[in-house]
């Protein structure tokens, strides 16, 4: 009885094990290429909803040269962009490994703070992250969230560039790759005590 006992307990420390080993998510990637000039962008993507603040939307606009690809999102209202309002990004799930790129600044300051993004982790406010220009207009600039894990909505706000700013290339994982609590660690570690102690006393 007492080995069948651990036994049960070496079962159920692999099936905890198995639980927190991560599922092999494909990433996505969100360019705009497929949308025509002038497309309010909502929710034509699976994962994630697009939003303004009130009475703004995002819109496609198809510039080549600026950017990753011909198009890209700028804000407007009334089908006329201008690039200056807040673009919201809401997740259905929490993502992880999430960056886009920032296209059209006209910072003259290399390294200068030109818009603000606020992260959300669980639905909670986390952090403010600066979106940093450069010199070269035609050249995108990479804003990196992969620090984060579990993203559940994030706020591009306080746009500073004097002609506004673009999004592209949204990248993300979908799924959450949080760290297990403490709790189930501690039942992780009863039950893997449990399988070890049950193999010594086989052998």
């Amino acid at each position: 009885m007492f080995k069948i006992y651990n036994n049960y307990l070496g079962v159920a420390a692999l099936a905890i094990l198995a639980a927190f080993v991560p599922t092999i998510s494909s990433a996505t990637l969100i360019d705009f290429e497929a949308l025509s000039n002038g497309t309010v962008v909502t929710n034509q993507f699976a994962d994630v909803s697009f939003s303004s603040n009130v009475g703004f939307q995002n819109l496609v606009t198809t510039q080549p040269g600026i950017g990753a690809g011909a198009n890209f999102i700028c804000t407007g209202a009334g089908g006329g962009i201008n690039c200056t309002q807040e673009t919201i990004l809401t997740f259905s799930t929490g993502v992880s490994g999430l960056s886009f790129l920032q296209v059209g600044d006209n910072q003259t300051v290399n390294g200068a703070t030109v818009a603000q993004v606020d992260v959300f982790v669980g639905g909670v406010f986390n952090s403010t992250v600066a979106i940093l220009g450069d010199t070269n207009f035609n050249n995108p600039n990479l804003v990196d969230l992969t620090a984060f894990s579990n993203v559940t909505s994030i706020r591009i706000h306080n746009i500073t560039d004097g002609g506004g700013l673009g999004w592209d290339n949204f990248n993300f994982t979908p799924g959450n790759t949080g760290v297990p609590e403490p709790a189930t660690l501690a039942l992780l570690g009863l039950g893997l005590a449990g399988l070890g102690f049950s193999r010594r006393k086989n052998t």
